[in-house]
């Protein structure tokens, strides 16, 4: 095996590290955006339970100050 190819293995090799390192750090971050999105979804459905229940307890109050006129 002579000088040239033993650096280009070396250089293809450190190609290949480097690509499967940069795939790994898009999967993290594709990851973490992803659980996030998840908590926002998550919270915003709380928040429309929460309006949801403020608004019939509106209404129904609203219906009995009718009944009670």
């Amino acid at each position: 095996m002579g000088l040239i190819s033993l650096i280009a293995i070396i250089v293809i090799g450190y190609f290949v590290v480097t690509l499967v390192k940069d795939y790994n750090g898009r999967q993290q971050q594709d990851s973490h955006q992803l659980e996030a999105l998840q908590q926002e979804v998550a919270d915003l459905k709380q928040r429309v339970v929460t309006l949801e229940a403020i608004v019939v307890d509106r209404d129904e109050a609203l219906r009995q100050k009718f009944r009670d006129l």
